[in-house]
């Protein structure tokens, strides 16, 4: 892990309501995240604090989370709570902390109904507490079952191949599970060998994002592009930046393997060029 900036902050609050479909409140324990995904949107963080280091070179730690959403418990009548959106609940600095884990324990007294999208199998260390919700789905984002490719794209995550065995493991302590499939990279995210592999783990649902080409997440991956996959700078070229059916055809085909693998799957397709139907 490279050298970054950590700082042990209090939080007055630790709820937010949620604009995401399904969820009514986000958790985000942690400012920024030590993965260090270079497409990842949430860099636009930075511009809510006083952070000037790239995103994945930084994080400040709520450090009395819990007890600040003990007090805030009152406000959630009914409503699913995620964690998290502009963070990973298990990025690596969780084994330390477990602040994560902590939440978890104050939203377990409500049986308030949960929500958990990660890159980390950490998440199978709480599966005690996890199997105690009458309400609980714990997801896993993939853009791919490449360790190479999630190395040049995501490097402080765990591998995909853990990121399996740890939905399997969900899955057979009666947990319910889902897959992200993003973001989509074009010749690099191999759909028919991640739907095939997320059968195998009996997800319950999948959702399919394909990248959204732009801000510091495009000059970023435009970078990573140029340098470990050269032979697909034209390629990307051509469909990010001018009229062509890629991503109605990507669409078609998500369609015939979620049919395949009778998964249900849901498309959040950023669109480009002509209108991609979705």
């Amino acid at each position: 892990m490279p050298q970054v900036n950590i700082q042990e902050k209090s939080a007055k609050n630790v709820l937010t309501k949620s604009g995401l479909p399904g969820v009514d409140y986000v958790i985000n324990p942690y400012v920024g995240c030590l993965h260090g995904c270079q497409y990842c949107y949430a860099d636009f963080m930075r511009k809510y604090t006083k952070h000037t280091e790239p995103w994945g070179k930084f994080s400040d730690i709520k450090i009395n989370a819990p007890q600040a959403l003990a007090k805030e418990l009152h406000k959630i009548k009914g409503g699913t709570v995620m964690l998290s959106s502009v963070t990973d609940p298990y990025n690596p600095l969780e084994r330390k902390y477990t602040l994560t884990r902590k939440i978890l324990k104050v939203l377990l007294e409500e049986q308030i109904p949960i929500s958990i999208l990660t890159k980390s199998d950490l998440v199978i260390r709480d599966i005690d507490i996890l199997q105690q919700f009458d309400n609980c789905q714990v997801g896993f984002s993939f853009l791919g079952t490449s360790t190479k490719d999630s190395k040049n794209f995501e490097p402080f995550t765990s591998p995909p191949i853990r990121r399996l065995r740890a939905l399997e493991q969900l899955k057979a302590n009666n947990i319910s599970t889902y897959a992200f499939i993003g973001p989509i990279f074009p010749y690099i995210t191999d759909l028919a060998e991640l739907f095939e592999n997320l059968a195998k783990a009996k997800v319950d649902f999948i959702y399919c994002e394909n990248f959204n080409n732009r801000g510091q997440a495009k000059i970023n991956v435009d970078k990573i592009i140029k340098e470990k996959y050269p032979h697909l700078q034209k390629a990307y070229q051509e469909i990010f930046k001018s009229q062509n059916t890629y991503w109605d055809d990507t669409a078609k085909y998500i369609k015939e393997l979620a049919e395949k693998y009778q998964i249900p799957s849901k498309l959040l397709f950023h669109k480009y060029g002509r209108k991609t139907q979705i």
